[in-house]
């Protein structure tokens, strides 16, 4: 998932989420945000806390990430582990998306592509 959004004091800055696991589902998950500079801050999420309420979604992941990147953590290049108890950025996020090509679809073969089963032989 790709975002950008606007900081009053720096302009627009860049945020892709990278998740482990088909279609970002698994944990751990990595947010990178980028500067208009080029100075690239990582936050790392791991839902190690146990708790009654369901791991938070991506998008909130991100808006976490953002606080604490807005807050001045992360600056320093090291990877910052994603707090829970931070609130969250309420600013827009716009979603980007991506310029390279999709993957193409797995497609089933249906009856008449099918390769000939014993009936026909």
């Amino acid at each position: 998932m790709n975002f950008t959004f606007s900081s009053p004091e720096a302009g627009v800055h860049a945020v892709k989420l990278w998740a482990s696991g088909r279609y970002g589902f698994s944990l751990p998950k990595k947010v990178d945000i980028v500067a208009p500079g080029g100075a690239v801050a990582s936050f790392l999420y791991f839902n190690r806390k146990v708790r009654p309420t369901a791991e938070l979604s991506n998008r909130a992941i991100v808006k976490i990430a953002i606080a604490q990147f807005l807050a001045g953590k992360g600056r320093d290049g090291q990877p910052v582990e994603i707090d829970h108890d931070t609130p969250p950025y309420d600013g827009a996020l716009t979603p980007v998306r991506s310029t390279a090509p999709r993957a193409p679809l797995r497609v089933r073969p249906g009856k008449l592509h099918a390769r000939p089963g014993w009936a026909d032989q």
